[in-house]
């Protein structure tokens, strides 16, 4: 296919794309892309840039592109070129400034692209909405939804909002319903862990023909009985348990026993009824990851025997036609489903493990293991490379010095051959030839030096080689550095489920607090998502220890754990002190403090004056004068 014409961006990224398909390498289809538009050498290393994507509320800020640059007319990230001594984090914070007027400062990598000559690096930065003051490099500005993107679309920048990384970020924005849609609807893999529970895509039923082998017959289920709504919507909340009970439902035993989760979202797949299920055991939702499991319902009929008929196939086996089912009780995970129809275990969805969430010390630990296997590998393919290009590099050197002998050889005896084709020419006799000796000795020193000039030569070569490799070493290592950067963020994106240990000190810690905050008549907070017991607990005690004087004046969240040990008691104490003898009593009325004796019991003691309360209820006191008449 013929290349196009033209200098622009877009037209060297055309002609680029052209070369990749004809099966050219990546380095000389830039490189002909580049000679093709009429630019030198060095126009084809690729140019270093960098943006961020911005997340305010639920949304993505994004610009459209001028005419002024590639990809006019389209929605793109804040972002431009990279300048000299600069670095990409740094030129994505400038650029950034320049065209929104906001300068993001806590910047995390999430991708790198290589399009068209152009390495771009996108960071991700979230922070609340704000009024974006556009450059002349863009006509407007939207805020769009996430997962609703405005076209037409950047294609790199699309490329990074499909990405893994942009999808844990995405996550962490959803509600567990938004995630069960995005899982039912393909977007996102199955199972997906979502802060205190994992989101598996199960089978609850099948429908058609299939084989019991329990009781060794086949079974008919219609499908109209189950794919349509009113089935659906049966199947809302529905108990997933680990394998069947004894009996065909559950009871109050062997609900405690067996539930694992619930059915979240159900919906039609096909002809068959599949559903995003909520796993809250650890244990099961491992067993679910590791190994390829099914399900099974199970189903209630009011009356099997009229509702439910049977005809002989010509095999002499049973078939079993099912009518409508009037309980739907639960779906078991099971090894082997009915609903598997013979084949292979299908009833747990598992095309994405996410793997357990590791430590800070076995996170780096992967991380540089898998540097060094890279490093490795990289090592072995420049050593091969470099040994491959030796090698011909000497081939291409012995034939070219063997053909200068020659045609050496060759000039030498046609100039004395000329040399004699004259004399004899004019009656001369023809002179004996040279000797050889003396133009031996001069063609070895022209080998020698000519020896000399092509050593010296390798020698740089293999010295730019050298500097190269270093060069690409170094670069892969901050790589790496990167990418670890990215995962603690990434990681963080999703809190850590807290242990049974961690609930109870966490409600522990808020009933502490609780008694002392009821004595003002407020209530105290619950804890946030992902907080750690230290944090909370500093966070309570800030609420109260305005009444403290010791205290009221320090930030408690900036002190250590020793400090906060000796700080917590002495502030909820002053904080009682303070709401059971108050420096002035409530005008007009009575002050109530409650306290809370930690047996489920509180006490509330009134301070102030009775009779101020008492004073609106009794009745206006009379006033009267008695004459008592003096006797005369």
């Amino acid at each position: 296919m013929p290349l196009g014409k033209g200098s622009s961006q877009e037209a060297i990224s055309k002609n680029i794309a052209t070369e990749r398909e004809a099966g050219k390498p990546e380095k000389q289809a830039i490189a002909i892309a580049y000679n093709v538009a009429g630019k030198s050498k060095a126009d084809s290393e690729p140019m270093q840039a960098a943006g961020t994507l911005i997340v305010a509320n639920g949304a993505v800020l994004f610009l459209r592109r001028g005419a002024g640059g590639d990809h006019p007319g389209e929605w793109a990230f804040a972002g431009g070129k990279q300048e000299q001594g600069e670095t990409a984090e740094e030129a994505a914070r400038r650029e950034t400034a320049e065209e929104t007027g906001y300068e993001p400062h806590k910047l995390v990598e999430i991708a790198k692209t290589d399009e068209g000559g152009v390495e771009f690096t996108t960071f991700y930065h979230e922070c609340r909405p704000f009024e974006v003051a556009l450059s002349d490099e863009s006509t407007e500005w939207a805020w769009a939804p996430i997962g609703s993107w405005p076209e037409p679309l950047h294609p790199g920048c699309r490329f990074v909002l499909e990405s893994d990384a942009f999808k844990c970020i995405r996550k962490a924005h959803m509600t567990e319903t938004e995630v069960a849609q995005a899982i039912a609807a393909g977007d996102f893999t199955s199972p997906q862990f979502v802060r205190n529970m994992w989101m598996f895509d199960i089978r609850i039923t099948g429908t058609g023909t299939s084989f019991r082998s329990k009781d060794n017959e086949y079974v008919y289920r219609p499908p109209e009985n189950y794919l349509n709504d009113e089935f659906l919507a049966r199947c809302n909340g529905l108990p997933v348990i680990v394998d069947h009970p004894e009996k065909a439902t559950l009871d109050s035993q062997e609900f405690n026993n067996r539930i694992v989760g619930t059915v979240l979202l159900p919906y039609i797949k096909g002809d068959e009824v599949w559903a995003v299920a909520r796993i809250y055991d650890e244990a099961t939702a491992t067993l679910m990851s590791q190994e390829q499991l099914s399900t099974s319902p199970s189903v209630v009929f009011r009356n099997p025997d009229l509702e439910n008929s049977t005809v002989t196939l010509d095999g002499g086996q049973p078939l079993l036609i099912e009518g409508k089912p009037i309980l739907l009780d639960h779906i078991a995970v099971c090894e082997v489903g009915v609903w598997d129809k013979g084949g292979p275990p299908t009833g747990v969805s598992t095309n994405h493990v996410q793997e357990p969430e590791m430590t800070e010390e076995e996170r780096k630990a992967k991380a540089d293991a898998e540097a060094k296997q890279e490093l490795e590998a990289r090592a072995k393919a420049d050593a091969e490379e470099k040994a491959k290009a030796d090698a011909e590099q000497e081939k291409a050197k012995a034939d070219s010095e063997k053909w200068d002998k020659l045609m050496s050889a060759v000039d030498s005896i046609c100039k004395r051959m000329d040399s004699f084709e004259e004399k004899k020419a004019d009656g001369m006799p023809g002179d004996e030839l040279e000797p050889v000796g003396d133009k031996k000795a001069d063609a070895d020193e022209k080998d020698a030096k000519e020896k000399e000039a092509e050593a010296a030569k390798l020698k740089a070569e293999a010295k730019e080689e050298e500097a190269k490799a270093d060069a690409e070493k170094s670069a892969l290592l901050a790589r790496v550095s990167d990418l670890e950067k990215m995962l603690v963020a990434t990681a963080q994106l999703t809190p850590k489920p807290l242990s049974d240990s961690d609930y109870a000190a966490m409600a522990d810690a808020q009933a502490k607090a609780d008694s002392v905050y009821s004595a003002f008549g407020k209530q105290a907070p619950r804890a946030l998502n992902g907080e750690d017991l230290l944090s909370y607990r500093k966070r309570l005690a800030a609420g109260v220890k305005a009444h403290s004087d010791q205290w009221k004046s320090i930030d408690i969240s900036k002190v250590d754990a020793a400090v906060f040990e000796i700080a917590e008691p002495k502030i909820y104490a002053d904080a009682f002190e303070a709401a059971a003898h108050p420096s002035a009593s409530p005008e007009g009325g009575l002050r109530a403090v409650t306290k809370d004796t930690g047996t489920g019991h509180k006490i509330t003691t009134f301070y102030g004056r009775p009779s101020d309360w008492m004073d609106s209820f009794r009745p206006p006191r009379l006033k009267g004068k008695i004459n008592v008449q003096k006797s005369h």
